[in-house]
């Protein structure tokens, strides 16, 4: 069964890179540049897991991380991509599942996202 991965990403090159390697990996990428255009997801995908930039050009992944936690619904886990915050930053403002420093090794990012959606 392949899992869906919604990303948000601001980086246009780090977005393209994480969905050509996430892809020939096996999952079903669904890549956003904004929070606006995630928005705009097809309600009908579940996702098995969330990618969020932590801080994007029109909203952060944070918020975004804390609105997907919040929903009783959600059964998907959350990581924060992030290169400017720590990660004892991070856990005062959200709780993701787990959570990688930019810039990262792409088998170490592959081992995270395996360790959460086993």
């Amino acid at each position: 069964m392949m899992r869906n991965i919604f990303m948000v990403e601001d980086n246009q090159d780090i977005r393209e890179i994480l969905d050509i390697f996430l892809t020939a990996e096996g999952y079903n990428v669904y890549p956003f540049g904004t929070v606006k255009e995630f928005k705009k997801r097809n309600p009908e995908i579940i996702p098995d897991l969330y990618l969020f930039d932590a801080m994007l050009p029109d909203g952060s992944g944070i918020d975004l991380c804390n609105e997907i936690k919040n929903n009783i619904n959600n059964k998907a886990a959350v990581i924060i991509m992030s290169a400017n915050m720590k990660i004892d930053q991070t856990r005062k403002l959200c709780i993701p599942d787990d959570y990688i420093s930019k810039p990262f090794d792409l088998s170490d990012f592959l081992k995270k996202i395996q360790g959460v959606i086993l």
